[in-house]
């Protein structure tokens, strides 16, 4: 009995390990994630960023309006919606200034509107190992057009009289350059995916059309002998320029 007792201790150790080795839970797969939403997760915080997926972007823009026959500082907002195609992104962009003259007045001398596509493309990319845990740093450059309307508000009865240009709209052409800071939720669960922060330059061009670009707008005639703050644009070579610094948040999911 005594030489059984080991073989008989060995059998039973054999057993229970057996019986929990082969009884091992299997991995948990929490049942209340879509898969769809798990495309996304990242495993390593340091793994390579993947940028797919539907884009909101809103923002600021302070910039300058020069080559109409009034230099003025434009002030405004900006909304986009698009898709993200890895380094592209193909968006829909919509802004809106107030446009007030330079210098220390706060007198506002019209607004402005801005329509049309933008096409942005990460010429340097910068991942998680250089930026920090999810995060990427973005050298982009961007290139589009849009549909721009000027509108000129006339004085009003307390206000000095001036030379109001003519409403306008024409096409622009538009060219950018910035950088990104895009952070990645490792496992996100619904919206968003990503959030990221653009800070750049826009350049817009487009050609004025030749002819009289101002009128006389106030309660009286005065205005007409007010010299204007430039000549008139009458070549139609003359062109349009604004320069934009803008700043905005976007979300990709």
């Amino acid at each position: 009995m005594r030489n059984l007792r080991p073989g008989l201790l060995a059998i039973v150790c054999l057993a229970i390990t057996g019986r929990g080795v082969s009884w091992a839970d299997p991995a948990q797969v929490d049942p209340l994630v879509d898969p769809a939403e798990r495309r996304d997760w990242a495993d390593n915080p340091y793994a390579p960023h993947v940028t797919l997926g539907n884009t909101v972007r809103l923002g600021t823009a302070v910039g300058f309006l020069e080559g109409e026959p009034i230099d003025t500082l434009a002030i405004g907002l900006t909304a986009a919606i698009g898709q993200r195609f890895g380094r592209l992104a193909i968006e829909a962009e919509a802004a809106a200034f107030s446009l007030k003259a330079r210098g220390a007045s706060d007198l506002t001398l019209g607004n402005a509107e801005r329509l049309g596509p933008i096409a942005r493309f990460d010429v340097i990319r910068l991942g998680s190992d250089h930026v920090g845990p999810n995060s990427m740093l973005a050298v982009y450059v961007e290139g589009g057009a849009a549909v721009a309307w000027n509108h000129w508000y006339q004085p009003t009865d307390r206000q000095p009289p001036r030379v109001v240009p003519d409403d306008t709209r024409r096409v622009e052409g538009q060219l950018g350059f910035g950088i990104e800071i895009d952070h990645r939720l490792q496992q996100p669960i619904g919206f968003p995916h990503r959030i990221g922060w653009f800070l750049g330059w826009r350049l817009a061009l487009s050609p004025v059309s030749g002819g009289p670009d101002t009128t006389c707008r106030t309660v009286d005639t005065s205005c007409r002998t007010v010299p204007s703050p430039m000549p008139p644009a009458s070549s139609p070579s003359v062109v349009e320029r604004s320069m934009v610094f803008q700043s905005s948040l976007s979300v990709t999911w």
